[in-house]
């Protein structure tokens, strides 16, 4: 029976309820897993890190980055259908060609490490490509298995996969640095051993989802197995080279970053060493933050998918503006506080976290401020990807990364070597190729969505919202200085403050509807303790 009313939009927000607290903390691992291990490798040593993680991530993308996306896509299909055995033959299928893939990328980047390294202009960066080599195979083997259960709308398995990947890389990562360093190896050594806790991250993922698939039976698996093996590599080319290739051009650009800020930076008079410390101070302090919020969002792109493909699909067009809407709706929530508090308190921030590292955050809090005004459309890049590749314009997002790709790298090329500029030309260029990809794919959008790309009022309330806030925490932050001596408690007291009056503001300004909360696992009750305490109307705006 197909599915009618708000199902894709119940399904979409039971995803992200379940995803985004996940996602959150394996965030938060993540991000205390690269503050100490700062300290314990040292910047210089950091730049071998993450020279080893940009060949990776290229590695990575070009081997199975869209098999998510697309086994996500064709396992719905098929659920939604009734076929559980064509589900099945679709997963069986993706993962012998993309483990295939995965193994040969895997064993290029060991066997070819030493000649990366060089091609990178950092030698010393070959032990730990050679760590990472085989976090290849796992993470190929990780992403089919998540889009196996996320095709079935089961993100449990994906939200623990996340947490327990990131836990790894905390634990395993610093033990491994730690060791390392206690026996007196060389800075490279250290460098790889820390990356090594990326591959011991991963197996530990890569074991739970196996363990899960084992246990986890789909109970329409003895149906009727209609789908042919060529329609589903035919299916999977389609929806996963574009995805794979747009994901490509940025991590190309990613990549490309290693060698270019260096050698541009030299270029405009600055010693090699010196480059290679402000790189290692934007790439390692200043981006993570930057990346922190679209990929707390991610789960939100992850259950978009799906969801508004479902309703695209049966023809439902108010469910999807509605999906859509929500998406919008959660990621404006989120997104536009982050940013703004981020430019503001982008050097207390940083200080607060990396004590020690005076020097490097005087290098990334400029940059970090100028990052953040590259976040909103960012976050807003990802979600129109996903509802272009629902909607079967797969190769929209490729072609607008690239246009954004072209203009990033002209803008550092001309920006870099400019001694007023330097490493501002970085961010500078950032915020450029997002503006640029998300204008090709807005413009597309609003000829694909059945009838217009739905926009309310929400996300201005929010905004407003988050600039109250905001500026209560700089005048609490100022008064704390003025009258007392700077401590390390006053910058978490100001961001508790700010966090607080901004979900009080946003609540009571409706910057997220009630239909947005009930849709969530135990919505009903969550908006009937908001109406209790007043924090939530019983009625939405219907001007908004």
């Amino acid at each position: 029976m197909p599915n009618t009313g708000k199902g894709s939009e119940k399904k979409f927000l039971g995803g992200v309820a379940v995803l985004l607290p996940a996602t959150l903390f394996a965030k938060i691992l993540g991000l205390f897993y690269k503050i100490p291990l700062v300290h314990t490798v040292g910047v210089a040593g950091m730049a071998y890190f993450l020279s080893a993680y940009h060949v990776y991530a290229l590695l990575f993308v070009l081997s199975a980055s869209g098999l998510p996306t697309a086994l996500s896509l064709l396992i719905a299909g098929a659920v939604a259908a009734g076929e559980g055995r064509s589900a099945g033959r679709v997963l069986r299928l993706a993962l012998f060609v993309f483990l295939l893939l995965g193994t040969g990328g895997a064993a290029l980047l060991y066997a070819g490490a030493d000649f990366l390294a060089a091609q990178l202009a950092m030698p010393e960066a070959a032990p730990a490509l050679r760590a990472i080599a085989p976090a290849l195979v796992l993470s190929v083997l990780t992403g089919a298995l998540r889009g196996w259960f996320q095709g079935q709308h089961n993100m449990i398995p994906t939200a623990v996969a996340e947490v327990l990947e990131a836990a790894g890389k905390l634990a395993f990562g610093l033990l491994f640095a730690t060791l390392a360093k206690r026996r007196g190896a060389a800075l490279a050594e250290v460098a790889a051993a820390a990356t090594l806790g990326i591959t011991a991250g991963v197996a530990l993922s890569a074991l739970w989802l196996l363990l899960s698939t084992l246990l986890w039976r789909y109970r329409g698996e003895g149906s009727r197995c209609r789908i042919r093996r060529r329609q589903v590599l035919a299916s999977l080319w389609r929806v996963a080279m574009p995805v794979t290739l747009g994901a490509a051009v940025m991590n190309l650009v990613s990549l490309v970053d290693t060698v270019l800020i260096s050698s541009r930076l030299q270029a405009g008079g600055l010693a090699p060493e010196l480059a290679n410390a402000v790189y290692s101070s934007y790439g390692n302090l200043a981006v993570p933050f930057y990346n922190l919020v679209p990929s707390l969002l991610a789960p939100v792109t992850l259950a978009l998918t799906p969801a508004l493909s479902a309703a695209l699909a049966g023809r439902r067009r108010e469910e999807a503006e509605r999906v859509l809407g929500s998406a919008l709706r959660v990621a404006a929530l989120v997104t536009l506080p982050a940013a703004l508090g981020l430019a503001v308190f982008a050097r207390p921030v940083l200080l607060m976290l990396y004590r020690g590292e005076e020097s490097a955050v005087s290098v990334a809090a400029p940059l970090l401020s100028m990052l953040a005004a590259a976040m909103v459309p960012a976050v807003l890049i990802s979600l129109a990807g996903a509802a272009l590749q629902a909607a079967g314009h797969t190769a929209v997002p490729l072609l607008a990364m690239l246009a954004g790709a072209g203009v990033k790298l002209l803008c550092e090329s001309l920006l870099l070597s400019v001694p007023r500029v330097g490493i501002l030309g970085a961010p500078i260029s950032t915020l450029c190729c997002n503006l640029t990809v998300l204008a090709v794919e807005l413009a597309v959008l609003a000829r694909v969505m059945p009838r217009r790309i739905p926009l309310d009022r929400a996300p201005l309330r929010a905004l407003e919202a988050a600039v109250f806030a905001v500026g209560g925490g700089v005048f609490l932050f100022g008064m704390l200085g003025k009258y007392g001596q700077v401590s390390g408690l006053h910058m978490p007291v100001t961001l508790l403050l700010v966090v607080a009056v901004y979900l009080l503001l946003a609540l009571r300004r409706q910057a997220v509807l009630r239909e947005d909360l009930s849709s969530l696992p135990a919505g009903e009750r969550l908006c009937a303790l908001l109406e209790k305490c007043k924090l939530l109307p019983e009625v939405n705006d219907d001007k908004r």
